[in-house]
């Protein structure tokens, strides 16, 4: 196409490209009344608009009320943009009594101890203004070892979970009632930042004036941008639902809403064309921006052409809202068709490729041949890796090369932060996809605080001095060695002096966005699971070991992981079964379905044929049944 040409009405939004009559996209504010979960909210606004991606800007408990965003349709993608948002309350602190929740919902144990006055209480207050250490309740959805709290507390094994750094910006008690002397109440209002627990704050305060307290009521006034002011009823979504999607699209903020705080960029239409093809570009217009800061990108018309980050004077893709003309957009709204019979068959690009597999760079030797490389971790082999293995392939064979994989027996995450991300899939099936994307040698490298440490050049010597390196192929926005500092730039001016080649190709997008492990995960566990599978390009699959059944096992059959796997949330969900995949054997698809019930970091099969305990694939084939 001539970009000369281009104009912003070239381009086609995302938005117009779903089927007519499936889905709006938009922010709801809902006033969320006590009652409800935030999932039941979810839910309904889902049936409500035709829309399948539909996520929520942070939980509120059943007991309260208040502002709950609800993200629809394409502006499910800039959540994450919303969840370090401040939080404003109003809450009812009770003193006198606690509860094992810290709330009300759970059997109150009165303390007997002599009641707070005002004064005491507004004395109090001002240690828990600013940086503090909170402690999250044990009835929380913070996971432990895979598990949430809540789950671990209900099942009779609460923890004491490990306080956490939160700030409370303000915090002002606003009324006091005495009346009953014995049982004063105390109305609060904070304003807090992302992670605070309110619940927890009633309990600290409590124990510090001596007395105990929970939490007797609840409601979000704000939740970053977005206020009561701006929220609808439950009751006004239902009847505008009932007028048609004009209604309901006439409720909702833009998809940008409350963003108005990043930077712009005004983009030409040249610039347009190339974020629109997941390509970084120097923007012509002169940009005075923070390495890493995000921006806004917009047209000459200022129609939003997506969200970037500012990289070395360059900005870099990552949500993109506009299609290049000609592209085929992704069906990520499509409705996937209820209990397939078999799993997707796996695609393999050359039967007769016989990978090596090689345990780590001190084991390659010479007679592998020359390796052009491209490293990752490569969770889940997803589409974006697919097409980096493809790029791959295409460079090899230039360079007269053979394509080779560094990744790692661990999650350099579970190093660095000290916790690694659940995999999307086990480790044999990612050797496995690896060889039929027609890579020749994997080298499977161990992450420990030594290669952490190891700057990309040494990373690069250590390998040329046991085999002979071509090139590299990575992303723009790649990186890798200590602190990241082997970026392409830094990798190609290495490779000038040092004889190897540097291919950067441009980031994959789906329907406008990178493809990420981290945002497939993201919608596995909000239950997203067609969009899961529009981004791995096939349905999720983790492989477990069948436990014989016991008194737990309400009449399924326990499949338990052995490695952290992302799960959906707890439900059940139609899934196939099938064999394991194993290095050397044929990968054989799942073809038994099953309802598979997800509970507390496990899968229990019911109406599943027979089984022997070992291991099983288990392929979640539809949503929630």
């Amino acid at each position: 196409m001539d970009e000369a040409a281009l104009t912003p009405a070239a381009l086609r939004p995302l938005s117009t490209q779903r089927a007519p009559g499936r889905g709006v996209d938009g922010i709801l504010v809902v006033a969320k009344e006590p009652g409800h979960t935030s999932h039941d909210v979810v839910a309904l606004v889902r049936r409500l608009t035709g829309t399948k991606r539909v996520g929520h800007g942070g939980t509120l408990d059943p007991f309260a009320a208040g502002v709950l965003p609800v993200f629809v349709g394409m502006a499910t993608r800039l959540v994450e943009y919303h969840m370090a948002d401040d939080k404003a309350y109003r809450a009812t602190v009770c003193f006198g009594a606690t509860s094992e929740t810290d709330d009300r919902d759970a059997e109150l144990v009165w303390t007997g101890a002599p009641s707070p006055s005002r004064a005491a209480v507004e004395a109090a207050l001002a240690d828990f203004r600013g940086p503090i250490l909170q402690r999250p309740p044990a009835y929380s959805a913070l996971k432990v070892g895979g598990r949430r709290a809540y789950q671990l507390a209900r099942a009779g094994t609460p923890l004491e979970l490990a306080p956490r750094a939160v700030v409370i910006h303000r915090l002002d008690l606003v009324e006091w009632d005495d009346t009953d002397p014995t049982r004063p109440l105390a109305v609060v209002e904070v304003v807090c930042g992302a992670g605070t627990y309110i619940r927890s704050l009633a309990r600290d305060l409590g124990a510090k004036l001596g007395c105990g307290a929970y939490l007797g009521a609840l409601t979000r006034t704000a939740s970053g941008p977005f206020d009561l002011a701006a929220a609808h009823s439950l009751d006004e979504v239902r009847r505008a639902a009932a007028e048609g999607p004009a209604a309901v699209a006439a409720l909702m903020l833009p998809i940008d809403a409350g963003l108005d705080g990043l930077p712009n960029a005004v983009l030409s239409p040249a610039e347009v064309l190339a974020v629109a093809k997941g390509q970084q570009i120097k923007p012509e217009r002169h940009l005075t921006l923070e390495q890493g800061a995000r921006v806004r990108l917009l047209a000459e018309d200022r129609s939003l052409v997506g969200i970037g980050t500012w990289k070395a004077g360059r900005i870099v893709p990552e949500k993109i809202f506009v299609a290049v003309p000609g592209s085929r957009p992704d069906a990520s709204d499509a409705v996937a068709p209820s209990r397939p019979r078999v799993e997707p068959p796996l695609r393999i690009v050359r039967p007769a490729n016989r990978m090596a597999v090689v345990p780590g760079i001190e084991a390659l030797s010479a007679d592998l041949g020359r390796l052009y490389v491209a490293v990752g971790v490569f969770d889940g082999l997803h589409r974006g890796h697919q097409y980096l293995l493809r790029e791959l392939r295409h460079a090899a064979e230039k360079a007269g090369a053979r394509p080779a994989v560094i990744t790692f027996d661990a999650h350099p995450e579970e190093l660095i932060e000290g916790l690694a991300p659940p995999l999307l899939c086990d480790p044999d099936e990612r050797l496995i996809r690896l060889q039929a994307a027609a890579v020749e040698v994997t080298v499977v490298q161990h992450f420990d605080h030594a290669l952490r440490t190891t700057t990309y050049d040494r990373f690069v010597a250590a390998l040329r001095e046991h085999v002979e390196i071509a090139g590299f192929v990575m992303t723009p926005d790649a990186a890798f060695g200590f602190e990241r500092r082997g970026t392409p730039e830094a990798l190609a001016e290495l490779g000038l002096r040092e004889g190897f080649s540097v291919t950067v190709v441009p980031s994959f997008l789906s329907n406008g966005e990178q493809v990420r492990s981290s945002e497939i995960r993201r919608r596995i566990a909000a239950g997203d699971l067609e969009g899961a599978r529009t981004l791995l390009g096939r349905p999720l699959s983790l492989t477990g070991v069948v436990r014989a059944m016991d008194e737990s096992s309400d009449g399924g059959l326990p499949v338990v992981f052995e490695l952290p796997v992302q799960l959906p949330p707890d439900g059940r969900y139609d899934v196939l079964v099938g064999p394991p995949w194993s290095i050397g054997r044929r990968p054989l698809p799942a073809t038994r379905p099953a309802l598979g019930v997800v509970w507390a970091g496990s899968v229990a099969l019911e109406s599943a044929p027979a089984l022997s305990p070992g291991c099983v694939r288990v392929v979640f084939a539809g949503g929630a049944a």
